[in-house]
């Protein structure tokens, strides 16, 4: 057993350590991977709480077996995680297991490409390390010329099934489904000495799968390990101290400090509580903080070439058109028209009346409820931009941003303001959704104006204006 002076970069909990366990391949770890960033373009040297991680998860018996068969790291963003994953992957590969096949398992397919690559890119920097593998056309598959191979997959556990694994990595285990998990931990469990490694940010009260590991890996469970820096519950997101604590790479002094407190002041408070203090958050959670909406300037006229938007209640019990221009690096917006309860027919011609009058660009609708709609303006020659499900992620983050550093102005129509302050966000995995916090409570009005600004914020040529 070490003994270990606590550190700033030292994780707020941890399994401790025990009499009996040695570090000889956490280090053989480590210098496989400096080895390979040695002969890098750009050369790497893991951090102090980084080599601690890996030394921390491949601790061993005096023969050669694991402690742990499962270990468990959360950290708040841009701490290095890859990195680690990196080494482990290289490790996992070419040092740990005569014939390994190892998986790890990303996310999404994005992700789990981004993920490849950059192990693809740590192998091939190195010509001793390149030639340990056998040269592939795989996007997702790279084998050794011992017969080992790692494979990147996606999070589906039917995938898994049948698989016997000598290790695995795990990315963002926040929104890893349960069922993957413990496909994961039986396929390992056919292997003598194997290891499942995951490594994720916090999430929201819906990661089930997180705050089992969190769960057990503090009750002590046997052969689980667990390590987790998070500020302490209730913590400001602009407290030095706190940010510290959920984030080893501002405590060893790799991350800067004066740029997280400006990050943190930018960000919405779920994404800050999230993201740079590491703690859970609810499922649901205002949109705009309060007051930040009133606080800014009032809509500029006489107004440019529009972004028009058209949104409804559920079941059309209102429906509204906004619209937004740019001054400079200013939006302006103003809400058209809101009606209560119209008909298609109803909602159409006061679309079009309104069209006639407005000097537009652009007219936005979602797919979801106005696909008729779309159709009926583009057969009249207007420029339409379908609103797509992808957008309803896109687009409230780089609203709130504008918001933020007050660079939207708008009209302070009471219905307006009312509704603002009542959108709710909803956690979707690593993004998020803006809804009504209650079926009792309409937001078409708030929706109009929030995409109106955002295909501002997205187009870079204003385009004809149509009449």
């Amino acid at each position: 057993m070490e003994t270990q002076t606590k550190e700033a970069w030292m994780p707020s909990f941890w399994t401790p350590e025990e009499d009996g366990w040695f570090y000889t391949e956490g280090d053989k770890a480590i210098a496989l991977a400096e080895f390979a960033w040695s002969n890098s373009p750009v050369q790497k040297k893991l951090d102090q709480f980084q080599r601690w991680i890996i030394r921390q998860a491949l601790q061993t018996d005096a023969e050669g077996n694991f402690r742990f068969r499962s270990y468990i790291v959360s950290v708040a963003r841009q701490n290095g995680k890859s990195e680690i994953s990196a080494a482990l992957m290289l490790y996992f590969t070419l040092a740990h297991h005569p014939q390994p096949n190892v998986f790890t398992i990303a996310s999404t397919l994005q992700q789990a490409n981004i993920v490849y690559s950059r192990f693809s890119n740590l192998v091939n920097s190195s010509p001793e390390i390149k030639k340990r593998f056998r040269p592939t056309t795989e996007t997702r598959g790279i084998a050794t010329k011992s017969g080992g191979k790692l494979q990147v997959s996606t999070s589906k556990a039917a995938s898994l099934q049948g698989h016997s694994l000598t290790a695995c990595v795990l990315d963002e285990l926040h929104i890893l489904k349960e069922g993957t998990y413990d496909a994961v931990v039986i396929g390992a469990g056919q292997q003598h000495n194997s290891l499942v490694f995951g490594i994720t940010t916090a999430g929201s009260e819906e990661s089930t799968l997180l705050k089992r590991l969190y769960e057990q890996g503090k009750a002590g469970t046997p052969g689980l390990g667990i390590a987790i820096w998070e500020a302490d519950e209730g913590a400001s997101v602009n407290d030095p101290e706190q940010l510290i604590k959920a984030n080893p790479a501002l405590a060893e002094g790799r991350m800067s400090m004066e740029n997280t407190l400006q990050e943190v002041a930018v960000l919405p408070e779920a994404d800050a509580v999230r993201f740079r203090l590491n703690r859970f958050i609810t499922s649901e959670n205002p949109f705009l903080p309060q007051g930040l909406w009133k606080q800014l300037d009032e809509t500029t006229y006489p107004p440019q070439p529009m972004k028009v938007v058209c949104d409804i209640a559920p079941g059309w019990s209102a429906f509204t058109i906004a619209a937004s221009w740019k001054d400079g690096d200013t939006i302006n917006t103003d809400v058209v028209a809101s009606v209560i309860k119209p008909s298609y027919e109803q909602a159409l011609d006061l679309t079009l009346k309104c069209l006639q009058q407005l000097p537009h660009t652009q007219v936005g609708i979602s797919t979801f409820w106005g696909a008729s709609m779309l159709d009926a303006l583009k057969q009249k020659g207007i420029n339409t931009k379908p609103i797509y499900k992808r957008d309803e992620t896109i687009a409230p983050p780089l609203f709130y941003e504008a918001v933020a550093e007050g660079k939207i102005k708008h009209p302070h129509l009471a219905l307006l303001d009312y509704q603002m302050a009542r959108v709710a966000r909803k956690e979707i995995g690593d993004d998020y959704k803006l809804v009504r916090p209650s079926s009792s409570v309409e937001i078409d009005v708030a929706m109009a104006t929030i995409f109106a600004v955002y295909l501002s914020l997205i187009d870079t040529n204003e385009g004809v204006q149509v009449f």
